[in-house]
């Protein structure tokens, strides 16, 4: 059966390239401002610098990516809460950001729900467990008894309290019935040079995130989140071959607006967004584990209620505790 989300998606397909060809009203004052709430090199920042430079083809007109990391993407969303609802500034952020944060802290300064309008999803990725190559395991069960062993070692990096890669290393800890200490980054980077020297045992992450260390031979992967196994790491299981189908989840790259953004802007910029699918800045993003899913806004506000109501049951399961 037809995914009706990519049904909806394909009926507007036409709509979406008259849209591009008309540059919007206000494109004259320009710039576009693409906020990214963590630093460069993420995926959410090279997303937005590929959107930012099919925004300068579709409209004649700058667009740059200004990165605002910390309180994991909390500032970014707030500036952009409060900004100009008059197409000059947009926000790409992670699902968790929109649909994990809400459910995780008392008070985010926003509510994506109600203060931001969902644009458009360019893509989709699953998650990884990473090692340090150093320790003395090769599976997640063996990680497992390495953590039992080792209690005071047995920890796990993430780019920040309440993304994610934080929650979904909670409910990998609770699956193997083992104690994992969580160390917050701002940022995936940050987290990643910490493992690699063998100061933090594990991390969660975008599978992709971990291509270049795991061909260097300083990370293992234990395991992925995805549906099924990558083409680019076939030699990696699945949480759900491994008998943990609870660990499946992939997450979107969502761009968004302020609240009171006019449709038609939004529209323009959703199909603009989308268009970038075919430009080499993004095809380069596209790496076997990121993969497109494109979803316009209306499409995108449906799978952000479902998904903001399914991952709040998920976490209300691990009973993590709203925090500030």
């Amino acid at each position: 059966m037809t995914d009706p989300r990519r049904r909806d998606f394909i009926a507007g397909i036409a709509a979406c390239a008259a849209a591009v060809a008309a540059p919007p009203a206000w494109a004259q004052r320009g710039p576009i401002r693409i906020f990214v709430g963590f630093p460069a090199g993420g995926l959410p920042d090279l997303v937005a610098r590929a959107i930012a430079e099919q925004f300068k083809r579709s409209f004649d007109i700058a667009a740059v990516v200004e990165n605002r990391p910390g309180a994991n993407g909390r500032i970014a969303g707030q500036a952009v809460k409060n900004g100009a609802a008059d197409g000059s500034l947009l926000l790409i952020a992670p699902a968790s950001g929109m649909v994990h944060l809400p459910h995780v802290y008392n008070d985010l300064g926003f509510d994506p729900m109600t203060d931001l309008a969902p644009v458009a999803q360019l893509v989709e990725n699953d998650f990884a467990l990473a090692i340090n190559a150093k320790l003395p395991v090769q599976t997640l069960k063996e990680f497992a008894q390495w953590c039992e062993r080792n209690p005071s070692l047995a920890s796990f990096a993430s780019p920040g309290t309440g993304s994610s890669p934080h929650m979904m290393g909670l409910q990998i800890a609770k699956a193997l019935g083992v104690k994992l200490t969580h160390v917050p980054y701002k940022g995936s980077n940050l987290g990643l040079a910490d493992v690699i020297g063998g100061h933090v045992a594990a991390m969660v992450a975008a599978t992709t995130f971990f291509n270049q260390p795991v061909k260097a031979g300083t990370l293992r992967l234990l395991a992925t989140t995805g549906k099924a196994r990558s083409a680019v790491l076939p030699e990696v299981p699945t949480f759900q071959e491994l008998g943990m189908p609870q660990l499946t989840l992939v997450e979107g790259t969502w761009l968004l607006a302020p609240a009171r953004t006019p449709q038609a802007v939004i529209d323009k910029f959703s199909a603009a967004a989308i268009e970038s699918l075919k430009s080499r800045e993004m095809l380069a993003v596209l790496d076997g584990q990121t993969t497109a899913v494109p979803l316009g806004p209306r499409e995108l506000g449906r799978l952000m209620r479902e998904e903001f109501d399914r991952r709040g049951a998920s976490i209300r399961s691990i009973g993590f505790t709203a925090a500030e």
